[in-house]
């Protein structure tokens, strides 16, 4: 049977405009915000120059009282680790909701 070339012209473009429905699509991702502070176990004096790593992918450094942000992080279960001279590396898992933020206090050990 053949279709008219016009007839099936509209029924590709009535498809394409299905697929088009913003309704279909998947939601956009949520971000979250991890900041906090990084701290001596023993004297509590701030750590300055701390590497925080957030999901392998998001890295920054503290500031001079110790503190750090990073936005635009993924929601959902994220992993850390703190590292700085001197101390020992900290690794942990948090769970983060979307366009939340999630504050540490991260304590490092020599």
């Amino acid at each position: 049977m053949k279709i008219a070339p016009i007839a099936l012209t509209g029924l590709m473009l009535f498809g394409l405009a299905a697929c088009n429905d913003a309704d279909s699509l998947p939601p956009s991702a949520k971000y979250a915000t991890v900041k906090g502070v990084v701290l001596d176990a023993v004297t509590q004096q701030p750590i300055a120059g701390a590497t925080v790593v957030v999901d392998v992918a998001f890295t920054t450094q503290t500031a001079a009282d110790g503190s750090f942000s990073i936005s635009n992080v993924p929601a959902g279960d994220v992993d850390y680790t703190v590292q700085a001279s001197g101390y020992r590396n900290l690794q942990d898992s948090k769970r983060v909701d979307p366009a939340a933020t999630l504050s540490l206090t991260l304590q490092l050990s020599h």
